[in-house]
């Protein structure tokens, strides 16, 4: 591609008042070559450039409105960025949604409407392709040469099955077509979707293309249009039939064609993934090659990876110690902190000691709360690579830290090494150099007159470095950029567990540190939580012979950000823009990996964190489990070339996914606790009629407004007509597209398919239905929904995608659990149903156990049949 082929007239073919789009019903419509008599009333596809009036998804959004490209959409126009619209942030990806339904919109007449019965394979369909601009053969390369747009296809590639992969579907009257996934699309993937004239109007008559459409149609080599503007425009709708030729679509049976690419995913992570490892690898193989031996080699490189620092925890050491007031009652408690039995050190001395006054009191309260003082508690700490906005964070995002590798091709080899002569390079232009083997840059821009918001593409993966921390120059490891991050490791106590096996006559197994160290469980917490979760399963695993390792998510925990008198915290992390929202996302499980990385360097002054790094598993509790689903998925996935040899240093042996959902984003509209809110605070910004409801409700309520949003939204949902209701959902429905769109690069769905591909899996949700502790009927997962109105959307769907059987006995490999009693916080406590909590545990530590072959169900009163 050359700046040369993203012509004047293709950047504003999308701004042309004159392409017909305004043309009145029964006309003729004549230039020089022929006569095409439009004959109405038809229902006809919408496409008018005109009026930039196009069904997404079509990638000739990726047209820019200005000279600045880097292949992605453009859907602000010539409007003025911004970052807080939905709409607006799709401009910063380089694809559309490869899951989420979306529309075919049609105008309708006064009297026709949509057959739809006819709606079918045969009049919707949809096929892989390429476009020129990134295809490499012949045919591509000319189409690229003559034309030079994004969405100008240049080969056909499989078809997708309707009613296997996506179905189609018509209400009447509301002139939109609904075409929804079945499966998630390829990633980075051009397709092409075709309206035949199989889809038929209420009266019989064919479904046409818009008077734009059936103008611009017409072969250009036999009937070509008039100006230059419209003959762009009709060799682009050329390209968009032509390419259909060889499966028997002749031109005058397609009434609307569009060529669309679903994002790229996970370049970005798969980049950071190299970035991290690539430095020990070079310090690996250059030692190896003076003849060292393969631990020397090890001992030099581990000083290139980001080192985990420990010390014992002050004052509180145990689980007990931490969560003494859930697991007795305050009028225990008082009596234990009375006579010293409120640590695990009291406890054990006076069970140790026969002749002690404490004795039996002892013995009985540590018969029930022994377990949890089976592993000892040790802090740490590393500093990992930052890429989220430390200055801004809740409404920037990751950048680009080189110039788009599509730009640079569209500014063309002479531009850019002028720009380099003149010194327009900026600070990150030799990692840029270093990282894509010479092929990107870190460019100035402005001498240009352009602007580059730096959008992380598939042509432009290498996130910039944001953190706070600088390089320390008395070590190996660069530590520019990163984040200083605390880490929580649990360790089994051999002496404790003796006890226990003792006291049990054997029951429960002593466990001995093995030689290669204590297998290891990385666990990551959940929204509003922190890493201090994983002590709520540390006794499990400790009982089982694990220690646990544990981060915080970003702005999370430890992990706050404060500037000046504004703090960033969980408490606001459903606030964030869309974008940041998907960065921190990102962020997170660019941290799982890297933290994975990081256990292989540990710098440990306890001697207790002695660790087998060969024997990592990983559980992920509602947000840990989704953003845990891509880290897993992608620490798995094995690197690129002689970096493959490295594969086990970021590897883990299971995945225990605990109550997760896909289509996070989505989703969201259908959660219990999250929808009513989120649906509310989009109305406060859009409709009076709400605002001045919600003021009401709060006043009779004696609420805030803030705290009143979700409720009274509820209530106004009761009170509002059909017709009302109608237009409000359209516009969340507007919306979720937007937002789901967005925040895909972190999305489980995006991963799933992956993961189990690689990883035994056990996922773990809540449905509902069952017995709790008090009698009452247990809900479905009132956090993360497990189906919603959307096919792919939701827990179960995740699982689906991920291939996994139910499971309601013991079984062998990986499935999903249905839990039918407990909630969404069930893994972490025992209320509202204790049954839940053990059998959760106990599933997830027999399958780590197991290395993943088993799932051991003990209790099949909890779990659906």
């Amino acid at each position: 591609m050359k700046k040369t082929l993203l012509s004047t007239g293709i950047i504003t073919l999308f701004g042309l008042s004159a392409c017909g789009g305004d043309l009145p019903g029964d006309v003729t419509v004549t230039d020089e070559t022929q006569e095409v008599v439009l004959e109405e009333p038809f229902v006809r596809v919408v496409f008018n450039p005109a009026t930039a009036d196009l069904n997404v998804p079509n990638d000739f959004l990726m047209i820019p409105s200005g000279n600045f490209f880097d292949f992605t959409l453009n859907t602000e126009g010539s409007d003025e960025f911004d970052p807080a619209n939905p709409l607006h942030s799709l401009s910063a990806l380089d694809g559309w949604s490869a899951h989420m339904p979306f529309s075919i919109r049609v105008s309708l007449t006064d009297d026709l409407d949509i057959d739809a019965a006819s709606v079918s394979g045969s009049s919707i369909r949809i096929f892989e392709a390429t476009q020129a601009l990134e295809g490499t053969s012949d045919t591509c390369q000319a189409l690229a040469v003559s034309i030079g747009a994004p969405g100008v296809p240049c080969e056909l590639g499989e078809e997708l099955i309707y009613g296997v992969d996506f179905v189609a579907s018509y209400t009447s009257g509301t002139g939109a077509i609904s075409v929804i996934p079945l499966k998630p699309m390829k990633s980075s993937q051009g397709h092409m979707l075709v309206v035949t004239e199989e889809l038929k109007s209420t009266d019989g008559r064919a479904v046409k293309g818009s008077i734009t459409w059936e103008l611009a149609r017409q072969d250009i080599t036999t009937n070509a249009l008039g100006s230059d503007d419209l003959l762009q425009l009709q060799g682009l709708v050329n390209s968009l039939v032509n390419v259909l030729e060889p499966v028997g679509l002749a031109t005058a049976d397609i009434s609307y064609a569009a060529y669309f690419s679903t994002q790229s995913t996970e370049d970005a992570l798969n980049t950071v993934k190299q970035l991290n490892i690539a430095p020990y690898a070079q310090a690996f193989q250059a030692t190896l090659a003076t003849g060292a031996d393969l631990a020397t080699a090890n001992a030099v490189a581990s000083q290139y990876l980001p080192t985990i620092t420990t010390e014992l925890t002050t004052g509180v050491d145990s689980v007990f110690e931490n969560f003494s007031a859930l697991l007795l009652s305050a009028d225990q408690l008082a009596g234990l902190e009375a006579v010293g039995l409120n640590t695990c050190d009291g406890l054990i001395a006076a069970v140790s000691d026969p002749a002690s006054p404490l004795n039996a009191t002892a013995t009985a309260t540590f018969s029930q709360v022994g377990p949890f003082c089976s592993s000892t508690i040790v802090e740490g700490e590393v500093k990992l690579p930052y890429y989220s906005s430390t200055t801004n964070p809740a409404n920037d995002w990751w950048r680009a830290a080189c110039t788009s590798g599509a730009t640079l091709q569209s500014l063309g080899t002479e531009v850019v090494t002028g720009l380099i002569q003149a010194g327009q390079v900026g600070p990150n232009n030799a990692r840029c150099q270093v990282a894509s083997g010479g092929t990107l840059f870190d460019l100035d821009l402005t001498s240009l007159g352009m602007t580059d918001p730096r959008n992380i593409t598939k042509f432009s993966p290498i996130p910039a470095l944001q953190g706070r921390q600088t390089d320390d120059v008395n070590t190996s490891y660069n530590e520019a950029g990163t984040e200083a991050v605390s880490v929580l490791f649990t360790v089994p106590d051999e002496s404790v567990i003796a006890m226990i096996s003792a006291a049990t006559g054997g029951i429960v197994p002593a466990q001995t540190k093995p030689a290669g160290g204590w297998p290891v469980v990385v666990f990551q917490h959940g929204l509003g939580q922190s890493k201090s979760n994983a002590l709520l399963v540390a006794s499990a695993l400790a009982m089982a012979g694990y220690a646990s390792a544990a981060i915080d998510h970003p702005l999370h925990g430890d992990r706050i950000i404060t500037i000046g008198e504004d703090v960033f915290d969980s408490a606001g992390y459903t606030s964030l823009i869309l974008l940041s929202t998907r960065d921190n996302g990102r962020q997170s499980i660019a941290d799982i990996m890297a933290f994975r990385l990081a256990l292989n360097s540990i710098n440990d002054s306890t001697d207790l964190v002695d660790l087998n790094t060969a024997e990592v598993h990983f559980i992920g509790q509602s947000l840990g489990a989704i953003y845990g689903t891509g880290a897993v998925a992608l620490a798995n996935k094995s690197l690129a070339g002689d970096l493959a040899a490295f594969d086990s240093m970021y590897a883990f042996k299971t995945a225990n996914i605990n109550v997760p959902t896909g289509g996070t984003s989505a989703g969201s509209f259908d959660s219990a606790v999250f929808g009513p809110i989120i649906k509310g605070q989009l109305l406060v910004a859009t409709s009076p009629e709400f605002v001045e409801f919600l003021t009401a409700f709060a006043e009779q309520n004696g609420v805030s407004a803030e705290a009143a949003i979700g409720p009274a939204y509820l209530a106004f949902e009761q009170v509002i007509t059909a017709e009302q209701a109608a237009v409000i959902n359209a516009g969340f429905t507007s919306v979720s597209f937007a937002a789901q769109t967005v925040t895909d690069a972190a999305d489980p769905i995006s991963y799933a398919a992956e993961l189990t591909s690689t990883t035994p899996t056990l996922v773990q949700l809540v449905v509902g239905g069952g017995n709790n502790d008090d009698g009452s009927t247990a809900l479905t997962d009132q956090v993360n929904p497990i189906t919603t109105s959307l096919p792919l959307v939701g827990g179960q769907p995740l699982a689906d995608i991920m291939g996994l059987p139910k499971v309601s006995t013991s079984s062998e490999g990986s499935g999903v659990v249905r839990f039918i009693s407990g909630s969404h916080s069930s893994l972490l406590s025992p209320t509202p149903s204790a049954a839940t909590t053990t059998e959760m545990q106990s599933q997830a530590v027999s399958f780590i156990a197991s290395g993943g072959t088993n799932i051991v169900v003990s209790d099949t009163s909890v779990v659906e049949n």
